[in-house]
């Protein structure tokens, strides 16, 4: 993989985010705006582009390459991530009431705002493919084990609903595993619309992660020094440690990649949600968001670059 390739996708996508920013700054959008443009990005344009990863691609990929991905993804979202963001808690001394929280930024990386976009800029159709089998297990994770970990200790609210499983994101991701096993073939017309409305998530997530960080105060943000060594830990540290088991067993190497790069993405917008909605610590969860985004300029390149010299 192309480093300068990585570097340029980075930073193209983080000039997007800047103009977010100042977007909502200089208040062309506003709340209402954001929160609807968020559900469009998650109900059609997000769903949209996983889909077509599936519907135009050229060849079919080997079948043990395939249950690597779905049996690599389980093992990490459901026990190796949130085990390691449990220790990592404890680590840095996180207050008690903190520790599921820590546990879930640590678990759940920005797979879909983030991740997609860069895979789809390196990886192509193929890469996206295997990242949507990665976003099925994310979502089957994050609304069982990560509602769990949100609402620890914290009594009531923590029931799992099984409604939450249906969101558009799920449905499609399973959608696209069903058409890829059966080998349905769309025409071209359909394939070639599905991918143009797909084609808008990208630029739409990141101007969306701006507006969010423009929300933040700044200062207060940069102030929360517990989290500084916890996010060199979790966008660096982890994601080095987690190349050497990874690679011993995925052997294809798009596979291998897309669920290395995917792991190192910064937090997922999803912490500030689930905590606002569950009662946890809100304020956390975004600087957690704003200050991994910001590392993660150097620090995905950086874990790319290392693990090439392996």
């Amino acid at each position: 993989m192309d480093i300068k390739i990585l570097l340029t996708s980075m930073i193209e996508l983080f000039i997007i985010i800047f103009v977010g920013y100042f977007i909502y700054k200089i208040k062309i959008v506003d709340d209402n705006f954001v929160k609807k443009f968020t559900k469009l990005i998650l109900d059609i344009t997000l769903p949209a582009m996983i889909l077509a990863s599936v519907l135009r691609l050229e060849e079919r990929q080997a079948m043990s390459d395939v249950i690597t991905a779905i049996l690599t993804s389980a093992v990490l979202f459901f026990i190796i991530l949130p085990g390691i963001g449990f220790i990592l808690a404890k680590l840095v001394r996180a207050k008690r009431d903190q520790i599921g929280l820590y546990t879930f930024m640590n678990t759940y990386s920005n797979v879909g705002f983030m991740g997609f976009p860069v895979i789809e800029n390196l990886c192509g159709s193929v890469g996206l493919f295997y990242a949507a089998i990665f976003n099925l297990i994310f979502n089957l994770s994050i609304y069982t084990l990560g509602i769990w970990m949100m609402n620890k200790g914290r009594g009531e609210g923590a029931k799992f609903n099984v409604k939450l499983l249906l969101s558009p994101g799920v449905v499609i991701s399973v959608l696209s595993i069903l058409i890829y096993f059966l080998d349905i073939k769309a025409p071209v017309l359909i394939s070639d619309t599905i991918y143009s409305i797909g084609s808008m998530t990208s630029p739409a997530a990141m101007l969306l992660i701006g507006c969010s960080l423009a929300k933040m105060d700044i200062k207060s943000v940069f102030g929360e020094i517990r989290m500084y060594p916890w996010m060199v830990i979790k966008q660096l540290i982890i994601p080095l440690l987690l190349w050497f088991p990874l690679a011993f067993v995925i052997k294809n190497e798009l596979v291998l990649m897309v669920t290395y790069i995917l792991a190192a993405m910064p937090v997922a917008n999803s912490a500030v949600l689930f905590a606002t909605n569950y009662g946890g610590d809100s304020e956390l969860a975004a600087k957690g968001v704003f200050l991994t985004t910001l590392i993660s300029l150097l620090t995905v390149p950086v874990c790319i670059l290392l693990v090439q010299t392996l």
